[in-house]
């Protein structure tokens, strides 16, 4: 279990990390965590690690991409006198859509340097809330990819103490679910839970399923939860190594919108560097990214593998350039793949894992891709993965859809920029009202939201995290808001 002090000086290093985020720009809800039935249960060692444990030491991944170019980059299709074909490579618009084409990144822009505020709410919390949402923007002809999220089980995992046990695998198996007796696995994340929606995988949302913890051990005692009961296990504690291993990536959409939040987080890098480099002890952090443009792009993915060297990141950072995009959807479904699968992940049990997505645009729904976003939810969820996306000013309701699918499967808040002349960056269908958020800095927003779910770790009043002020908050809400 993680001790007091290693909380706080990862929150520490996360408030460093979020000051580059801050530069881009069940059925019955009511039944709580922890109703259920207990099994006490070792959890298993003998299981196979889903990501290689070899230090990385950085660099692209397959090569620096060209940056410029692409025949799907209208700027300069326009100067050959080309134009392409968009039906050729792109997905039809989805019926609402009436939008301008991608802006290419502008010559010579200026660099805005206004703080960017942000907001974010958490669909876990108002479940039938969120059901309901997915429900009216379907209506509405907004199309997603198919990820049903009804009959959601929240699987908590604790010590004998009550303390959160991160890190565990829970195995998930029924008759009809997995008739071939290879249970599902999913793994809890830094609180200790993991969110198991039988929808995902084929199953039907109103059964019942036995969990349980571990893999291969014959005599596990088994938890029985019907569709949208949450349940409890407790199993032994387990201790995260210090200095406490970190692994970030971030997952940037790099086409032209996106020009000035890419210019931002370059800005930020040196302060986040001095951050990390004065904690003491230092972390094992370590950061990687990944970029998306779209078919027809001078690239549709790049990697940058995992490295602690910062200098090294922040060079490879500042070579990045945002162009490219000839229609709104881009991407994202590439993306999240190649973020998932090529980067050097360390062992999920002995890290606590991120990814931050800052995007403006959903993916190509309407694109047969060889692993949908929908296939890598399943894999974060079984490596207890947190995705965390950032929604930038130009997002629609389409986008927003996409985004809180991904970060309500992984039990991560859906976060977006609330300032700028087009105000919050959700879609006009949206049912997030102003007074459904505080108004932050994107920063003291980020690092507020994780001391939240670290607090949990502690397992005690007296030992909650406190998140360190980086900037100064203002709310635009009523009081109480």
């Amino acid at each position: 279990m993680l001790q007091r002090t290693q909380l706080q000086r990862l929150v520490a290093t996360v408030a460093g990390l979020t000051l580059m985020m801050a530069a881009c720009g069940s059925d019955d809800p009511e039944v709580g965590i922890g109703e259920g039935v207990a099994a006490s249960t070792p959890v298993s060692t003998d299981e196979t690690v889903l990501t290689t444990t070899a230090p990385a030491s950085g660099g692209w991944i397959d090569g620096e991409p060209e940056w410029s170019g692409g025949a799907g980059d209208p700027k300069l299709a326009a100067e050959s006198g080309v134009l392409e074909d968009a039906s050729s490579t792109r997905a039809e618009p989805a019926p609402f859509e009436d939008r301008p084409i991608d802006p290419i990144d502008p010559v010579d822009r200026p660099v805005d340097t206004t703080p960017l505020r942000a907001g974010s709410v958490d669909d876990n919390t108002d479940y039938k809330g969120f059901l309901d949402y997915l429900d009216r923007i379907k209506g509405l002809g907004v199309v997603t990819r198919n990820l049903d999220a009804a009959g959601r089980t929240i699987v908590n995992v604790v010590d004998e103490a009550g303390n959160p046990v991160p890190g565990a695998v829970v195995e998930a198996s029924s008759s009809t679910l997995t008739p071939d007796g290879v249970p599902i696995k999913l793994r809890t994340t830094a609180d200790g839970t993991v969110r198991f929606h039988p929808g995902f995988y084929g199953g039907s949302t109103d059964g019942t399923v036995d969990f349980g913890l571990g893999t291969g051990m014959s005599d596990m005692e088994l938890v029985s939860a019907a569709a949208g009961q949450n349940i409890t296990i407790v199993a032994p504690s387990t201790t995260i190594a210090a200095p406490v291993p970190l692994d970030v990536l971030f997952l940037l959409d790099a086409t032209g919108s996106m020009g000035d939040e890419i210019d931002r987080l370059k800005q930020t890098i040196d302060t986040v560097a001095d951050r990390v480099a004065s904690l003491d002890p230092a972390p094992d952090v370590r950061f990687a990214m990944t970029l998306y443009r779209d078919e027809g792009d001078a690239f549709v993915t790049a990697n940058y593998d995992f490295t602690s060297d910062v200098e090294q990141f922040r060079a490879a950072l500042a070579d990045v350039v945002a162009e490219g995009g000839g229609d709104y959807p881009e991407a994202l479904d590439e993306g999240l793949a190649d973020a998932l699968a090529k980067p050097a992940w360390r062992d999920p049990a002995e890290a606590i894992q991120l990814i931050f997505i800052v995007a403006d645009a959903p993916p190509q729904v309407g694109r047969q891709v060889a692993t949908p976003y929908t296939d890598s939810v399943v894999t974060a969820i079984e490596r207890g993965i947190k995705i965390f996306p950032v929604a930038s000013s130009e997002s629609d309701d389409q986008a927003e859809a996409v985004f809180r699918q991904l970060a309500q499967a992984t039990g991560a808040p859906f976060v977006f920029l609330s300032n700028g002349a087009g105000g919050a960056a959700t879609g006009g269908s949206t049912d997030i009202a102003s007074t459904d958020y505080e108004e932050l800095a994107l920063d003291e927003l980020v690092v507020r939201l994780i001391a939240e779910e670290l607090s949990a770790l502690s397992g005690s009043e007296a030992g909650t995290v406190t998140a360190p002020t980086t900037v100064v908050s203002a709310s635009t809400n009523p009081e109480g808001q």
